[in-house]
């Protein structure tokens, strides 16, 4: 899947078909985790779990998202503090021109 922050696509790349605008929250723990859950999920990246999830959530024939948005927020809560990730963006199907 292409992803792309501009709104245009290159111009070797010509749109074949739109499929609409995708809108996806995250949210990502930033507090200190405890010591189980680190050993746990010591590999795991939340932001490039969001980021694939989003992607998933577009149309099955679509292989570019262009005019890629995030807008990010931070709460703190007593269970923790959370950064909420919204991902905006159009799911399109395009092809490669010479």
């Amino acid at each position: 899947m292409l992803v792309l922050t501009t709104e245009n696509l290159p111009a070797n790349c010509r749109l074949l078909e739109t499929y609409g605008v995708l809108i996806y929250n995250a949210q990502i723990e930033l507090s200190q985790k405890g010591i189980i859950r680190n050993m746990l999920e010591r590999n795991r990246n939340e932001w490039e779990e969001s980021l694939q999830e989003f992607c998933r959530s577009a149309h099955a024939g679509a292989n570019v998202i262009y005019g890629l948005q995030v807008s990010t927020a931070v709460g703190q809560f007593s269970n923790g503090t959370f950064l909420y990730l919204t991902m905006t963006g159009t799911a399109g199907r395009y092809e490669m021109t010479n």
